[in-house]
């Protein structure tokens, strides 16, 4: 058994450049398809979210911005952690993931939600690709963004399922009663950190800068970490399962077992409906 690790001393995240990131995205790149083989029958599913952010004592010492964004909407949940060091070129190292997840609300709502006329729906990556191609600001973050997805046909019958896409190491965890109503949430899925030789500083990034910090980058290097990069997983969606998503300010400091701990300490079987 592995011992308990210590607190994390927070430190700034490292910019990746463009050589660098494209050198490793076929080591990164994951398609995963997890389908349960008992089905339901299902009502359409829609998250019921909120979200808690504070920035790390040390951080905010430093005088650093709290450069985390989230997303809580009916049809998408999402963490985007924005590069610090950005922020030594003169950058708001959270504009981008700001704008990158309202961008990513707004197609989700336009795509997924039940029962409105709304544009096609083609999977994570074109909508976080359009995403992107939509937004303006310059900076650098990880992403993970689940989505929910009520037209999935398994056997032709509708089945709600949820496609998480991550780029970088925020990280993604569900949680689900196995044992029926009366039973601990229990870990169903995680997704894996995704960091550059394995180092915290630097994790896989989706990026846009100038030559202030990299001349070589172009908006298209991103759209290829998007594509080519972003790990990809579709898990099967049954009405009280708890999703959890973070940077990794919460990950690097908490096992999943301690995860899952705390959620059946918060959430008891007996509160389930």
């Amino acid at each position: 058994m592995a011992s308990r690790r210590g607190p994390v001393q927070r430190s700034p995240t490292f910019f990746v450049g463009a050589e660098k990131q494209k050198k490793d995205l076929d080591a990164f790149q994951r398609r995963e398809q997890q389908l349960a083989e008992v089905y339901y029958k299902n009502k359409p599913l829609c998250f019921n979210a909120c979200t808690y952010q504070r920035t790390h004592p040390v951080k905010a010492n430093a005088g650093h911005r709290d450069a985390d964004a989230t997303l809580v909407s009916p049809m998408a949940v999402g963490v985007a952690d924005g590069v610090s060091q950005i922020e030594e070129y003169g950058i708001d190292s959270s504009e981008l993931p700001t704008e990158l997840l309202r961008q990513c609300e707004e197609l989700a709502f336009d795509q997924l939600l039940p029962r409105k006329s709304h544009a096609p729906y083609h999977g994570p990556i074109p909508l976080v690709r359009e995403a992107f191609c939509n937004t303006e600001c310059m900076g650098s973050t990880t992403l993970v963004l689940a989505l929910l997805d009520n037209s999935t046909r398994i056997h032709g019958k509708l089945h709600p399922m949820i496609a998480v896409i991550s780029i970088g190491d925020c990280e993604l965890v569900i949680l689900r009663r196995l044992q029926g109503r009366s039973g601990p949430l229990e870990l169903v899925f995680h997704t894996e950190m995704q960091r550059v030789d394995g180092h915290c500083q630097t994790p896989l990034q989706l990026a846009r800068v100038d030559e202030r910090i990299d001349a070589q980058f172009h908006d298209s290097i991103t759209v290829e970490v998007i594509e080519r990069g972003s790990a990809v997983h579709c898990i099967s969606a049954y009405e009280g399962d708890i999703v959890i998503v973070g940077s990794d300010g919460v990950f690097d400091n908490l096992y999943l077992d301690e995860v899952a701990a705390i959620a059946n300490t918060v959430l008891p079987p007996s509160s389930t409906q």
